[in-house]
């Protein structure tokens, strides 16, 4: 338990600063030099050298990331140039950040920097450090100013849409996708017809067609779309059904932005709002996992706190085989390419790296065509660049038969010099996080034959006979699907999956339960409340799984297990202050590196 308040006092009497070293701006807090943000830290530590520590006040008793980015944001963009660390009070705690390196430390507040070593960290801060950390903090600052204004757009684009056609929310969602493919194909060129000029221009020229004419002209343009990205939109026959109206309300709404410009994480972010604002129960769970899960899970995954969950530079490879929107393929995208490729890479080495991340790191498949649509929107919006979005997104695979279960799958990519192979098999991917659907049957001979868990195996009393596999009547989806993560990881490879309870303590499911152990080390298991997909349709209990992928001479040791009665959102989806995570995730890292102490039971 520690405030700012205290922390003044620690700074004086155990760390060696000088009172007059604390600014307070007379009480006002300090600015950042970003004009027109009302932000302020309570104060700063500055020497002769710079700023040392930034400190802020949250109100909240829990602090998200988007949340912690931005206050390292400010601390970066204070005056006099960056501060070292950044220090946070949410409710009687503190959090303390390193600048530089973006990552929380856990030292008690008396083991915190001193002014010399404070110093010696300032002094290390070389100037393409600095350019790289103000143009991070810029976008970080201004991803959060605009989201808002993304996600107005966005809904009033719906609205257009339901308003005219009054049509249901899966026609709408449709309609809506063709509208935002065909927004970001046109702002990739130079002079893009998505206008309300062209639209007029158009129907003016073709006034014989009527109503008509605002159709050809969005079908034209689709139809160019539709040839650029023939991985996305398979019919051929394929239209925007809307009328000429909606069309020209549409454009005119979105016509004085260009998405290509836009930030990936401010769009993306703006279309799950949306999303999760129009779908409800089931028919949202296929699109989304909730956002703190999926951080939880993508900091669960790293070996080291300050790298990244994937390792760039060995090749690792990455699988959602039930992806969604791509919310885990997208975080661990953003997070491989922040932690291996922003600060400090030789161009040579950045363009090699980014090609890998591209075109050979990231993959995920999906049954529901509405899903992988959208997760297909989704990593071109949030991709790095042009080119990897052009070369990322074909490596996201919809499949209406399989989905991801297809044990080895092929398929055909063209990353610029022709046509070429790329598959999904067995012993191929190093990492996999992922929220399969629960309870889901699967009734596909095709598939059932292919696992364990899908046949049973018939022995004849004949013994010229052989032995028969017959598909069962049906299996859960979520039982395969652990079937399939663990042949298709690496030995040594990562799975952390969310399942429901009855997979841990079902009688019935113990064959599961025994193939798990028999072909991984359980590394953690952590509980997650009832309410946790609530706003998805699903109101049971679930945990999050951490297998690894048995080596030879592997051993199950301890496992981490703990209870999480509060993940940082209420049963209806909205924000809620307290979040057991944070605390979880601290405490199984402290787990791994051997330092957790447990209290000794107390048997008086």
């Amino acid at each position: 338990m520690a405030t700012l308040e205290q922390f003044k006092g620690v700074l004086v009497d155990t760390l060696g600063f000088k009172e007059h070293q604390i600014n307070t701006g007379e009480g006002d807090g300090i600015a950042s030099t970003v004009e027109g943000l009302d932000d302020k830290a309570e104060f700063l530590v500055t020497t002769t050298v710079g700023n040392c520590y930034a400190a802020f006040n949250h109100d909240g008793g829990t602090l998200s990331e988007a949340e912690a980015n931005r206050y390292k944001a400010l601390s970066i963009l204070m005056p006099n140039g960056p501060a070292a660390y950044c220090v946070v009070q949410t409710g009687e705690n503190l959090r303390l950040f390193y600048v530089e390196k973006g990552n929380e430390l856990h030292d008690s507040i008396e083991e915190w920097d001193n002014i010399r070593d404070a110093e010696d960290m300032v002094k290390e801060l070389k100037a393409d450090v600095v350019t790289s950390l103000e143009q991070w903090a810029r976008k970080t600052l201004h991803t959060e100013n605009s989201l808002s204004r993304f996600v107005q757009l966005m809904k009033g684009c719906w609205q257009d849409i339901w308003d005219i056609e009054n049509k249901r929310n899966d026609w709408i969602f449709d309609e809506f996708t063709r509208f935002l493919f065909i927004k970001l194909n046109e702002d990739g060129k130079p002079n893009g017809a998505f206008t309300t000029a062209k639209f007029k221009s158009y129907c003016s020229e073709n006034k014989h067609m009527g109503d008509k004419a605002g159709q050809n002209f969005i079908n034209n343009l689709f139809d160019d779309l539709k040839i650029r990205h023939p991985e996305v939109f398979t019919d051929e026959n394929e239209r925007v059904l809307s009328k000429s109206e909606t069309v020209k309300r549409v454009i005119t709404r979105l016509e004085d932005i260009n998405l290509k410009d836009t930030q990936g994480d401010v769009l993306g972010r703006a279309f799950e709002i949306m999303l999760s604002d129009t779908f409800k129960g089931k028919d949202l769970g296929q699109f989304f996992t909730p956002r703190e899960i999926v951080s939880f899970m993508l900091d669960l995954a790293r070996e080291n706190p300050e790298a990244s969950a994937l390792d760039l530079d060995k090749g690792q490879r990455f699988l959602d085989a039930c992806a969604g929107s791509g919310g885990f393929l997208i975080a661990t995208y953003e997070d491989v390419y922040k932690h291996t490729l922003f600060n400090g890479i030789e161009p040579g080495k950045k363009e090699k790296l980014l090609k890998r991340l591209g075109q050979s790191t990231f993959f995920a498949s999906e049954i529901e065509e509405k899903a992988a649509r959208l997760g297909k929107l989704n990593m071109i919006i949030h991709a790095v660049d042009q080119q990897n979005a052009n070369w990322i997104h074909q490596n996201y695979i919809y499949n209406e038969e399989y989905g991801g279960l297809k044990p080895k799958i092929e398929y055909e990519v063209d990353f610029g010099a022709g046509k070429q192979k790329q598959q999904i098999g067995p012993n191929s991917i190093d990492l996999i996080l992922t929220n399969p659907p629960f309870g889901k049957s699967v009734k596909n001979n095709s598939i059932l034959l292919d696992y364990t868990f899908g046949h049973d195996l018939k022995v004849f009393k004949t013994k010229s006979r052989p032995p028969e596999k017959r598909a069962k009547n049906s299996q859960d989806s979520e039982v395969l699907f652990i079937e399939h993560y663990l042949r298709v990881l690496k030995p040594g490879g990562k799975l952390l999956i969310v399942l429901p309870d009855g997979v841990l303590s079902n009688a019935t499911a113990k064959p599961v339960r025994d193939f798990m152990r028999e072909n991984a080390l359980i590394k953690a298991v952590i509980s997650l409340p009832s309410e946790t997909f609530a706003s998805t349709g699903t109101s049971i209990p679930t945990n999050v799984v951490y297998l690894q992928k048995k080596r030879p001479g592997d051993v199950q040791g301890d496992i981490f297990m703990a209870r999480a009665d509060y993940v940082g959102r209420r049963a209806n989806g909205e924000p809620l202050k307290e979040d057991d995570l944070p605390f979880i995730l601290e405490k199984f890292r402290e787990w791994q590196s051997g330092t957790l102490r447990i209290p000794e039971e107390d048997n008086s």
